[in-house]
């Protein structure tokens, strides 16, 4: 029960966290939408199967949201420096060269 309530504070700091790009965080709001969102591939209206393919999203989008909580959570630096670096690679707003 502990690793639930873990995991969902993880959840909230990576959505706080304005590092995190918008696609990530949309990724982890896709399943709760889809969920409320009246309109679903197998309508609730049949009483087992409509509420399977809710079921089907949260299964088949798990291990996506579990790989990207784990590299948010990994201490690893060198992970995050080359992120990082990745990142500042393709920075237009950088002001890193020079005209001759």
């Amino acid at each position: 029960m502990l690793r639930v309530f873990g995991t969902i504070s993880d959840i909230f700091r990576l959505m706080k966290d304005p590092e995190v790009k918008l696609t990530k965080k949309l990724l982890f709001i896709f399943p709760i939408a889809y969920f409320l969102f009246p309109y679903d591939l197998i309508w609730d209206f049949f009483p087992v199967v409509g509420q399977l393919d809710d079921i089907a999203v949260f299964i088949i989008m798990w291990p996506f949201l579990k790989d990207i909580l784990d590299k948010y959570n990994s201490d690893d630096k060198e992970l995050k420096k080359k992120s990082k670096e990745d990142a500042e690679a393709y920075d237009l707003k950088k002001n890193d060269y020079k005209v001759e």
